[in-house]
């Protein structure tokens, strides 16, 4: 009975001490501390990367497939070699022939097959297709086959001269035009014939490729245009409007 009445009472007695014992406080919380405005946060690293989005196709590469799907006979063409370095094309490419939107699966040849940079063969080539052929077409009741040019590209000073301006020839922005071959075998001749009047569709695409290109020289303008039509995109002065149509 000693024992029971033991046992029964050491759990009152621990009970009443551990009441009588104050509770310790507990410390007070700890003061958020700012943020500095000027301070970016720092997010952290993601377990899991995004995926990389493909990189957009070089300039290039557009310029050569946007001639291509609009049916243009292009590829692209090496740097040429040349001894002074200021003389470079910007994507160079050799132009074969162009379309003719009017005459369905028809094209018109380029004889000489130029090197040219790729953003002025565009403009050279739907000039050639979209204006010249029909326009020769509608004049001469025959069809335009092909066109003689000179070279595209070279490396030269304007008019061929010793000293002063690079051509834009030098960056393959620039073409002379000798000629147009006709599908009934006759070729329309830039160089004008002795006392004979210009014809009449000379006159016409020359008056015309002042809306396609910056400078337009042929035969009157100078000696140095006197047998061929030069047409070129270079930018004169502070504005790509200004033009030169002699």
């Amino acid at each position: 009975m000693l024992y029971r009445a033991v046992v029964a009472v050491v759990p009152v007695m621990i009970a009443q001490a551990t009441m009588a014992q104050p509770i310790p406080p507990l410390p007070p919380p700890r003061p958020t501390e700012p943020t500095s405005p000027t301070t970016p946060s720092v997010s952290r690293p993601q377990a899991e990367v995004a995926p990389r989005e493909p990189e957009a196709a070089p300039e290039a590469d557009n310029c050569l497939a946007g001639l291509q799907a609009a049916g243009f006979e292009v590829e692209p063409a090496e740097q040429p070699r040349v001894s002074n370095e200021l003389c470079r094309i910007e994507t160079p490419v050799r132009l074969r022939a162009v379309p003719v939107p009017t005459r369905h699966e028809s094209t018109v040849r380029l004889t000489d097959q130029p090197i040219l940079a790729c953003r002025f063969a565009g403009p050279f080539g739907h000039w050639i297709g979209d204006l010249v052929a029909p326009l020769v077409a509608g004049i001469k009741g025959t069809e335009l086959r092909a066109v003689r040019t000179g070279p595209g590209f070279e490396c030269r000073n304007r008019n061929r001269a010793t000293t002063g301006k690079l051509s834009a020839h030098a960056q393959g922005l620039a073409i002379d035009i000798a000629g147009f071959e006709l599908a009934n075998g006759t070729t329309l001749r830039i160089k004008p014939e002795s006392d004979t009047a210009l014809d009449p569709a000379l006159a016409a695409l020359r008056t015309a490729a002042c809306g396609w290109f910056t400078t337009i020289l042929g035969p009157g303008s100078d000696e140095a245009h006197h047998d061929h039509l030069h047409v070129d995109l270079e930018q004169h002065g502070s504005s790509d409007r200004y033009r030169i149509c002699q």
